[in-house]
């Protein structure tokens, strides 16, 4: 008999780690905040949901717990812990991450410019080459489990998050109801249709659909259901899209090849392609992430609500940033603005000064300069304006009307974006 599980309450303690708040729920588990009271320590911790644990449930709990042991690379989600109660209570403790899956952040935000999806691809496609080094392979490389986490320096990191379907090396391929395991639309062709002979250029093909979807902001194999995603996989070729520059649809179309043997031989090869093709150099991979240092809120919340928690966004630069980031240069650009006005005002001020003094001095008489005074003062009554009349510019004498305060007003807006939750992934 397997052990009953049930929505938790708040402040529960499993062991030496204390529940402190839940931060999502899934189908098979709920992750929360937690506080490891040994070393006050905030990690994350997964449990599973429903009356009573599935066999399927406690296997997945497992085997991510042993591939996380396996597995060590900046750009894969940390596993510390697997916790067996005596009830039998398990309880996958993980690190936790701040920011928000790129599912979310491409509905949020839509596409995302050549360089920074080619940025996210080569860090993911980096702990690929991690994992198949040690004969694992992933198996679900989705939008939603890659995660865009924000450390305290305000760097921006993907993570590749929930190896619970993961092949191990050695292992046979377990199954639902007789089906593989994985997402449809991003499934390779040889995952649908021998499961038991994938290997990692099976990640290469899905890795590709996510960079695809990164850059159009729609999967190619998006269906009406998971059958027909199925079908589309098999039998559909994807066409180039105008968004897709040539250079980097090359490698794509590489890599969604439906045989396995077509693709790029490794992840680090074809992180190296799309590197090449979107042009980015060393140094604009190393610094392209970079960021400047969130806000002590940002870092710090952990106690309140998880909107207080980072999130990334994208700016035109091509760079990813924070939102402070943002509203400095929004104070700059204003600032600019006020000091670009206040030198046109001050310029129009002086104009009109200076044509007023002009017209004045047009009625005076003009002073005598021998035999031609008597003509050039005629000549002048006969041009100088008349006092009384106005003006083409709307004044007097000559004078334009002063400038209204008015045309330094219209300044665009400038826009407050709503900081999107922060979540943990992997359930």
């Amino acid at each position: 008999m397997l052990p009953a599980y049930r929505a938790l309450p708040v402040a529960q303690t499993f062991g030496k780690y204390t529940l402190i708040r839940r931060l999502g729920v899934g189908g098979m588990a709920e992750v929360w905040l937690a506080r490891n009271q040994a070393t006050r320590a905030e990690v994350a911790v997964k449990l599973c949901l429903g009356k009573v644990a599935t066999e399927e449930a406690v296997l997945r709990f497992r085997h991510e717990a042993r591939v996380g042991a396996m597995l060590s690379h900046r750009s894969i989600v940390r596993i510390f812990d697997l916790v067996e109660e005596p009830d039998g209570t398990l309880l996958l403790v993980m690190e936790l991450l701040r920011g928000e899956s790129l599912e979310r952040y491409l509905k949020t935000h839509g596409p995302l410019p050549t360089k920074d999806a080619v940025a996210i691809a080569i860090r993911v496609l980096s702990a690929l080459a991690h994992a198949h080094e040690s004969g694992v392979v992933h198996r679900d490389v989705t939008p939603s489990n890659i995660f865009l986490a924000i450390d305290p320096d305000g760097h921006v990191i993907p993570k590749l998050v929930d190896f619970g379907i993961a092949r191990l090396p050695g292992s046979g391929v377990r199954t639902l109801d007789g089906r593989a395991l994985g997402t449809p639309r991003y499934m390779a062709p040889e995952q649908i249709r021998a499961p038991t002979e994938i290997d990692g250029r099976s990640d290469l093909f899905s890795a590709a659909v996510v960079v695809y979807e990164m850059l159009t902001g729609s999967c190619p194999f998006a269906a009406t259901s998971p059958s027909a995603s199925l079908a589309s996989v098999l039998e559909s070729v994807v066409d180039p899209d105008p968004r897709i520059e040539p250079s980097v649809w090359i490698e794509l179309q590489r890599a969604l090849a439906k045989r396995p043997y077509e693709r790029h031989a490794g992840a680090n090869e074809m992180a190296e392609a799309l590197r090449t093709a979107a042009g980015i150099s060393d140094a604009e991979l190393a610094t392209l992430d970079l960021q400047s240092p969130p806000s002590r809120e940002e870092v710090t919340a952990t106690s309140g609500s998880t909107r207080d928690l980072a999130a990334p966004a994208l700016g035109r630069s091509g760079a990813l940033v924070t939102r402070r980031a943002r509203w400095r240069a929004s104070a700059n650009w204003l600032a600019a603005a006020v000091l670009v006005s206040g030198v046109v005002l001050a310029a129009l001020a002086g104009l009109y000064r200076v044509r007023s003094a002009s017209a004045v001095s047009a009625s005076l008489p003009s002073p005598s300069i021998g035999p031609l005074a008597p003509t050039m003062k005629a000549t002048a009554q006969a041009l100088a304006p008349d006092p009384q009349a106005p003006s083409a510019s709307g004044g007097f004498n000559g004078a334009s009307a002063p400038p209204s305060a008015s045309s330094s007003a219209n300044r665009p807006s400038h826009t407050r974006r709503v900081k999107p939750v922060a979540t943990t992934p992997g359930f």
